[in-house]
């Protein structure tokens, strides 16, 4: 297929006009008027820097993932051996201002079931599906600029940029609800512990089914009204839900300390990882807010048609997510934060407690 292109100039207005033409199963040439679906010339240095941006960062990830995971016997030994002689005695000495025994005293710690390190890991593949989708976005854009006529290249960077960031999220979700059960603080919750994650996980994956179906709808259909309203009924989802836990976990930061009868006894990479997955819920939720302005907007509004919104309020946050991961990792992941918790209560266990 091959393209020629016009420019048509009225006043001061410029327009360039391109046509296509290729050869039909007859033998013979047709012509058809072609649209880009850019209002501009995608970036290519921006979108190959975020491409091997989220590369490295993939491959970060996934070499902290084995290391901790292959550490995790040494961390056990590690909190065992650092654990207080008398659990009881500092477990009891804590006030809970959710939980008490009517005398202002705190009842003992519930005994925690570890989660195999299979368990843990599949907690931060949807992180890692996001990273490559978002890297397989910026090298669709690639794509694109070398042809902007083309649906294909289109429909997959817009699909893959938007069902990431709802891919980061379902780690997020997952993380922190394992977190309040380590922490023994599910009190915090506005939705019983039980149905929390599976209520916010199930929110998300609606919202990636949705902006997916989109997407598809874009791709396949002339009906592009369509497509894009499904997508915009994605990102309300994901904004809802996302609006819900990021209150959960902005109460959970102010009151954990005060409900769980455990963070005085183990090391702060509890609050570092919790620190962190506040942080990371509020870059996705201010990006998604924008894309959502973005696709009600419309084709021709400002946003769309501004190639800097895509980087500033999409890839930039998008990147300091998995970047905070990265970053964190060694102060706080849900590795470490496990084998704490859980040598704490299984000593209390064997004491009797």
């Amino acid at each position: 297929m091959t393209y020629s292109t016009t420019t048509i100039t009225s006043g001061s207005h410029t327009t360039t006009v391109a046509y296509g033409s290729f050869t039909n199963s007859a033998g013979s040439v047709e012509m058809y008027k072609a649209y880009s679906y850019y209002a501009y010339m995608p970036s290519l240095g921006g979108a190959v820097a975020f491409a091997i941006l989220f590369g490295l960062t993939f491959i970060a990830l996934v070499v902290q993932i084995g290391w901790y995971c292959r550490k995790r016997k040494a961390m056990e030994r590690e909190a065992a051996f650092k654990q207080p002689s008398d659990v009881r005695s500092l477990v009891l000495d804590k006030e809970n201002v959710f939980e008490s025994d009517g005398k202002g005293t705190a009842t003992t710690i519930k005994p925690i079931e570890p989660c195999s390190n299979l368990r843990l890991v599949t907690k931060f593949i949807p992180l890692l599906i996001g990273i490559l989708a978002e890297c397989g976005g910026y090298i669709a854009r690639i794509a694109s600029r070398s042809d902007v006529y083309s649906l294909g290249s289109y429909v997959a960077q817009t699909v893959m940029l938007l069902v990431a960031a709802a891919f980061m999220a379902a780690t997020i979700y997952m993380n922190f609800g394992r977190l309040m059960i380590l922490l023994n603080a599910t009190q915090v919750s506005f939705v019983p512990i039980k149905f929390s994650t599976t209520i916010f996980v199930a929110g998300d994956v609606l919202s990636i089914l949705l902006q997916g179906a989109g997407g598809g709808i874009l791709g396949s259909s002339d009906n592009h009204e369509l497509g894009s309203n499904i997508i915009i009924a994605g990102l309300v989802v994901q904004v809802i839900i996302f609006g819900l836990f990021v209150i959960t976990e902005l109460r959970f930061l102010f009151l954990a300390d005060k409900v769980s009868r455990i963070t005085p006894y183990i090391s702060r990479h509890w609050k570092v990882l919790n620190i962190n997955l506040f942080m990371c819920s509020i870059l996705i939720l201010v990006r998604s807010i924008v894309r959502l302005v973005e696709f009600i907007q419309g084709y021709s509004g400002y946003i769309i048609e501004h190639e800097w919104f895509i980087f500033v309020f999409d890839a930039v946050p998008m990147f300091l997510v998995t970047l905070l991961f990265v970053a964190t990792f060694a102060k706080g992941n849900l590795f470490k934060v496990e084998t704490e918790c859980t040598s704490l209560t299984q000593k209390q266990s064997d004491n009797g407690l």
